[in-house]
């Protein structure tokens, strides 16, 4: 049997990769918000926005507030359509392992 997990991409290894993809899902989050929700180091961040951004997940815009630099980040279709597929797939995978338990 073909293991379904081989066919999603490499941004869904990392869980926190997949902690901001959820959290862009709901809406668009500054910087500071999402490091927050992470409680990741400046430096995880930089590596798992880039990947993001790169595999075309994530969109940042730099602008200034009140005289101060932000950053906000977008969650784009594609990544969209790609992380519902994700959770669609898990969600297939559960039910089938319950059923799975059933017979």
């Amino acid at each position: 049997m073909e293991n379904v997990m081989n066919n999603t991409s490499k941004v869904f290894e990392s869980h926190i990769r997949i902690q901001m993809i959820a959290s862009l899902s709901v809406e668009d989050l500054t910087y500071k918000q999402m490091k927050e929700i992470l409680g990741c180091t400046d430096g995880n961040m930089t590596t798992h926005t880039k990947k993001l951004i790169q595999e075309g997940f994530m969109e940042v815009r730099k602008e200034f507030v009140n005289n101060r630099p932000q950053t906000t980040y977008h969650l784009t279709d594609e990544g969209r359509t790609q992380f519902e597929e994700y959770v669609a797939l898990l969600n297939k995978l559960v039910e089938e392992g319950k059923n799975a338990q059933k017979v």
